[in-house]
């Protein structure tokens, strides 16, 4: 970016990362994250506080699953549109 232009994702100086925990200097888009999503990371760092480290082992574990599984999921879903395309090259 030039010095100048009009930034599109504009810091908001009065915010605390929750990353970081460091005030202003950070986008909404930082780190891919999403809108609603630093609500999301408060909530989960609250209920990581009361849980035991067994708890926090089951947990973390099925959240690693879970995005495993979508990726597969994701991965299936690519396979199946790349085969249609094929067929339809075929077909024309």
């Amino acid at each position: 970016m030039k010095p100048g232009d009009k930034d599109i994702f504009p810091t908001r100086q009065n915010d605390i990362s929750p990353l970081t925990g460091q005030k202003g200097d950070h986008t909404m888009m930082q780190h891919g994250m999403q809108p609603g999503m630093e609500q999301k990371d408060m909530y989960m760092m609250a209920v990581l506080e009361k849980l035991t480290e067994e708890q926090k082992k089951t947990l973390m574990k099925r959240m690693l699953d879970s995005k495993i599984m979508m990726k597969e999921g994701m991965i299936k879903h690519l396979q199946f549109e790349l085969e249609t395309k094929k067929m339809i090259r075929a077909m024309l």
